[in-house]
């Protein structure tokens, strides 16, 4: 008996969409999807209940990513199933934090937003704090026993957010805090 199966691997963009799928939406007020191909462009839809939380995430939302001659543009839609446009700027950092806030409250994975500078006297940075958790997802990855994707949640939530906005640099964190056993 002969096996037939081919050997073929998520594309790039696909698992960008499960990365934004499995984080995003992970907050249940949420829906990440379809991926819709149009050409070589993909389109990566996300639907917010909450039009505050639709504008903050269509504000931190990293809108277009490039892989090689493929396009990734992410629509963040309302509630009224209208495209969300991202707020203008000047935002300072306290306005950014209220952003993060609005945008991941309710996200199982998000803790915090904490402002501090990065180094002392330094201007003010914002930190999302996440669970020190893994997000783990099939991926047709060869370079895993069980071909899953495995990043850290604060690491992946980097790869889909923006780490600047208005000049203030976003940084991604995970939890300090230490579980009791």
């Amino acid at each position: 008996m002969e096996n037939n199966q081919s050997v073929g691997l998520a594309p790039p963009w696909v698992t960008y969409f499960n990365e934004l799928k499995y984080t995003i939406g992970a907050d249940p007020d949420v829906t990440v999807g379809p991926l819709i191909p149009v050409g070589a462009i993909y389109l990566a839809l996300v639907t917010v209940n909450d039009n505050q939380k639709a504008e903050a995430l269509a504000t931190l939302l990293k809108p277009t990513v490039e892989f090689g001659n493929i396009t990734l543009n992410v629509l963040v839609i309302n509630a009224e199933q209208e495209i969300v446009e991202p707020l203008p700027c000047p935002l300072e950092a306290f306005a950014v934090a209220a952003l993060v806030e609005t945008a991941l409250s309710g996200n199982p994975y998000f803790e915090e937003v904490v402002v501090r500078p990065k180094t002392p006297g330094g201007t003010n940075a914002v930190y999302p704090v996440f669970t020190p958790e893994v997000i783990q997802f099939f991926n047709d990855d060869i370079s895993n026993l069980c071909q899953t994707f495995t990043g850290v949640a604060a690491k992946v939530f980097e790869d889909v957010m923006v780490e600047t906005l208005c000049g203030v640099e976003i940084l991604y964190s995970t939890s300090c805090e230490e579980e009791e056993e």
